[in-house]
């Protein structure tokens, strides 16, 4: 009898068990990361009898929760791509409206002050049309900053955004970390068993995690996750965590870098090349290919503009008789910053400033062991300063840093913020020809329209991007253009991938789904199983004690 009741009784357990992960199941069908559980059922250890072996019963053995290593570091990877995409996309689109934009860009503004002049050169002696290209020639200036400041703005907001999504990843770190004592300490307790929430919870903060940067873990047979990002650098390593932070970079005071520090040791600059995926990926990403050198290339189209239209002008006579004068205002021909090391580097434009040589770059100087070289950092390639001291027209003869010092030249960057128009007299505008001599050429005045047509010309002149043969290939017009065609080009392929991207995603988030997902549709079938199992345990242990009533009725 006694076998009898035991019997019912391990079945009454085992029901009960089972109904408990169910209701926990359903509990949690709405908990991020969770995974659905599932009591292991085994026999009892049989007892032979003579006559053969005769079952004692059931017991739960386990609780397994429903995963699959590898489709996990599949939904991982592909989290980690879709976020990077997704947030890539949402940069770059102001950048993209802004400059295309044919009421905001520059494209119409320059078009407006070119016909102007052009209307100078028709009648160089109306004040009427020389005030209204005075009035272009502001909006023109005044487009150049708009889209210089919103560009800022873009770019001060980046940089808020790279320092919080250090500090989230930081978190996230710190709580795996935690998590990882928690689960060794709950694997000690339980005797080896798993504790399926803690795994879920540390699962659910790698997945958030995922978000923000690349990543790759790896438990080992203690059951501690270490965590890797970007391109191999440990975020987590057993019970510690690393600490992302940033601090302006000492080559670029104005642009912030991300360093990394883990244990007792300094803080170390992280290369952002090595940050990849996820947001932050995509910030330093979009921050590298598309924000500075949209900085750059519209500074290097105010910059070009002004140079050239100063040196024509600067040629011809106003209606006042003024001569050598600049038309444009704010534009510096010489770039300073301050190395890593604290040294003073000031890169001048080379003398008679050669506009088809220069480029919308940035450089990257470095002393190493004595050795100056430059890197220009769109395509990396290097030049040694003792071998050709004049690269891309700017000349680096006179710098010097101290050996193992860098120091950023960005020759472009500001310089659309800062252009201005020089000229405030309508009559100063210098339409008339200057003769070589120093008196005005034979059969003209002051109201001559010679230099007003040079002026004009400069609109279609190809006098930029000279090709190895020295030849100018572009115009003013030309390389506006390229810029709103790489960022458009940049923006197509950041929402292709984007969308690519989020539809392999949920695809893979949905095989989870299926694997590890809570069904309420069959935990409700189960609830109702378990619970006929139950009452039938209750039912042989109610058999059990009436046999056994019977037999002590019996006996009396």
């Amino acid at each position: 009898m006694a076998d009898f009741l035991n019997i019912g009784l391990t079945g009454l357990m085992a029901a009960q068990a089972k109904l408990t992960v169910a209701s926990h199941n359903i509990a949690n069908a709405d908990t991020p990361g969770y995974s659905r559980q599932s009591a292991v059922q085994t026999t009892q250890p049989s007892q032979y009898m003579g006559y053969g072996y005769v079952g004692q019963g059931a017991r739960v053995v386990d609780v397994q929760r429903s995963y699959d290593q590898f489709l996990q570091r599949q939904l991982l990877q592909s989290q980690s791509q879709a976020s990077y995409y997704q947030s890539y996309r949402d940069l770059i689109a102001p950048i993209d409206d802004l400059i295309a934009d044919p009421d905001l860009g520059i494209s119409s503004a320059m078009a407006q002050f070119f016909d102007s002049v052009n209307e100078v050169a028709n009648n160089p002696s109306s004040i009427p049309a020389r005030q209204t290209m005075l009035s272009q020639s502001e909006a023109l200036v005044n487009r150049f900053h708009l889209l210089s400041g919103r560009i800022n703005e873009i770019d001060a907001a980046l940089q808020q955004n790279v320092s919080l999504a250090t500090q989230q990843i930081t978190q996230y770190g710190q709580q795996i970390a935690r998590l990882n004592q928690e689960i060794t300490r709950a694997l000690g307790v339980g005797n080896g068993a798993a504790p399926n929430d803690l795994l879920d919870q540390r699962d659910q903060a790698l997945a958030e995690l995922s978000k923000l940067v690349n990543v790759h873990a790896v438990v080992d047979d203690r059951g501690i996750m270490n965590v890797f990002i970007g391109n191999g650098q440990a975020l987590v390593q057993g019970m510690e965590s690393a600490t992302l932070a940033t601090r302006p970079d000492p080559a670029q005071p104005m642009r912030t870098q991300v360093t990394y520090q883990i244990g007792t040791g300094a803080a170390q600059i992280l290369p952002e090349q090595l940050i990849t995926g996820g947001e932050l990926g995509a910030m330093l990403a979009f921050r590298r290919d598309t924000l500075e050198p949209v900085q750059d290339q519209l500074g290097f189209l105010a910059l070009a503009l002004a140079v050239k239209f100063n040196e024509v002008h600067a040629s011809g006579y106003g209606l006042d008789g003024s001569t050598g004068s600049a038309y444009f205002s704010g534009i510096d021909l010489s770039a300073t910053t301050t190395g890593s090391a604290g040294s003073t580097v000031t890169v001048p434009f080379a003398s008679s400033v050669d506009l088809g040589a220069l480029r919308p770059d940035t450089y990257i100087l470095s002393n190493s062991n004595g050795t100056l070289r430059v890197t220009r950092q769109s395509d990396g390639k290097v030049f040694d300063v003792s071998a050709n001291s004049v690269i891309d027209g700017l000349d680096f003869s006179g710098v010097t840093l101290q050996t193992g010092e860098t120091a950023v030249i960005s020759p472009y960057r500001n310089a659309a913020s800062k252009i201005g128009v020089a000229i405030t007299d309508p009559r100063q505008i210098a339409a008339a020809e200057e003769d070589p001599t120093g008196t005005l050429a034979p059969g003209s005045g002051p109201a001559d329209n010679r230099n007003a047509l040079a002026l004009a010309a400069i609109q279609t002149e190809k006098f930029l991007y000279a090709n190895a043969s020295g030849q100018p290939t572009a115009t003013l017009q030309s390389v506006y253009a390229r810029t709103v065609s790489a960022v458009g080009a940049k923006a197509s392929e950041v929402i292709n991938g984007a969308t690519a991207s989020q539809a392999l995603h949920e695809q893979i988030r949905a095989q989870r789904d299926s694997l590890a997902g809570v069904n309420l549709d069959e935990e409700a079938a189960n609830l109702i199983r378990f619970q006929q199992a139950y009452l039938a345990a209750s039912k042989v242990m109610q058999m059990s004690q009436r046999l056994f009533d019977s037999v002590l009725a019996i006996a009396s």
